[in-house]
This record gives structure tokens, sequence and C-alpha cells, in this order.
């Protein structure tokens, strides 16, 4: 039997209603309202549940959040501890960088130095070949004029020689005929003609140097001894 909303969680006998007027009903809105409340408070333990876990995941993954965040704040904390001789070594790297630095511009330098010194001895040495080229060019330029020169010279040395020997000839011929001619009028006149006189070719007799035939100037000397 229901009443109302309310469904009764046991039956109850309905032999004794005539005798009895007695509610067996009475109660029946409280158990109903208890049973409501427990239903209700059963679904709310299984909402609450179901919350539980998600809170409990949630709980879980903000745990694993935290964790790691600890352990980047050690990590940070670690770096932070040694961040001050992180700089100080970051420092020194960079003076000896900047020390390289100069070393390497110096060296730089000094190769730029010893470029320059090589550029100007391979310059210097052309120069010298192209100066001893030169100089070659010259001396067998020289050479040559002067073997020329030398030839000529010779030649007109040869030249001169042969014409003046050609005219000493000449003019010995011309003086051993006018010798012969004064030993002649020596002997025709007994006087010797006068050696102060001009030659045809300009000197004085007296100065020309005569290749006199000694065998001749003797056999005039002998007949002249046979004479007296």
């Amino acid at each position: 039997m229901v009443f109302g909303n309310y469904t009764p969680l046991f039956h109850i006998p309905e032999e004794n209603h005539d005798k009895d007027p007695i509610n067996v009903h009475c109660g029946g809105e409280i158990l109903h309202h208890f049973q409501e409340q427990w239903e209700n408070i059963h679904q709310l333990n299984e909402e609450n549940a179901k919350k539980a876990n998600m809170l409990a995941d949630d709980i879980q993954k903000l745990a694993s959040k935290i964790d790691s965040s600890k352990k980047n704040i050690i990590l940070i904390t670690n770096m932070i501890s040694k961040l001050s001789s992180d700089i100080s070594d970051g420092l020194e790297c960079v003076k000896r960088l900047y020390s390289t630095t100069e070393t390497i511009e110096s060296k730089l330098i000094d190769l730029e130095n010893l470029i320059d010194e090589v550029e100007f001895k391979k310059l210097k040495e052309q120069h010298c070949f192209h100066l001893e080229q030169y100089e070659k060019k010259k001396k067998d330029a020289f050479e040559t004029t002067k073997c020329a020169l030398q030839e000529n010279h010779q030649k007109k040395v040869a030249d001169y020689e042969a014409s003046k020997k050609l005219l000493m000839e000449e003019r010995q011929k011309v003086f051993q005929d006018a010798f012969k001619l004064d030993l002649e009028l020596y002997k025709t006149s007994g006087t010797m003609p006068d050696h102060k006189q001009i030659s045809p070719n300009g000197a004085l007799l007296e100065e020309i140097q005569l290749d006199v035939d000694q065998n001749e100037l003797s056999k005039f000397f002998d007949d002249t001894n046979e004479s007296t």
C-alpha cells in the first residue's frame, strides 16, 4: 500500500484493521524523508568519491609540479650559488680572449710586415735581375762596339802604316836618287851640293835619314882613292 510518494519498506498485515483503529502507517513520512536523505547522502558520497578521485589526481599533478618546481628551485639555487664563480670564470675567459686577440692582431701585423718584406725582396730581386740583364746587354753591346772600334782602329792604323810606309818608300827612293846624283856630282866636280836646300816635300835634306847601300859607298870611296 502506497501513501502518496511513500513506498513501505515492509508489508503490514491488514487483518486487524477492523478490530483496531490504530494507524499502522504512522511514521511513514519520516521514514520516507530519511530514505530520501540517505539516497541523497549516498549520491553525494558517490559524487564526492568521484570528486575525491579527481582531486587526488589534481593533487598528484600538483605534487608532481611542486616536486619539479622544487628540483628547479634547487637547480636554480645551485646555479645562483655558482653564478659568482661562473661570472669570475667568464671574466677571466674574456681577459684571456682579449689577450689572445691582441696576440693574434700583433701576429697579423708581423705577418703583414713579413709579406711586405718578402714582396719587397722579390721586387728587389726582379729589379736586380733586370739590371743584370741590362748590364749584360750593355756589356755585350759595349764589347761588340769595342771590337768593332778596335777592328776599325786597327784597319785605320794598318792603312795609315801602309800609306806611311809607301810614302816613306817613295821619299827614300827620291832621296836615294838625289844622293846618287850628289855622288856623281862629287866624282865629276869634286864638290858637294848645299845640304841646306829644301827637299820637294818641304823637309831639309840634312834632316833626311837615308838607307845608303854601304857597298856602293865603299866602291865610291875606292874609286876616289884610285883616281887621286
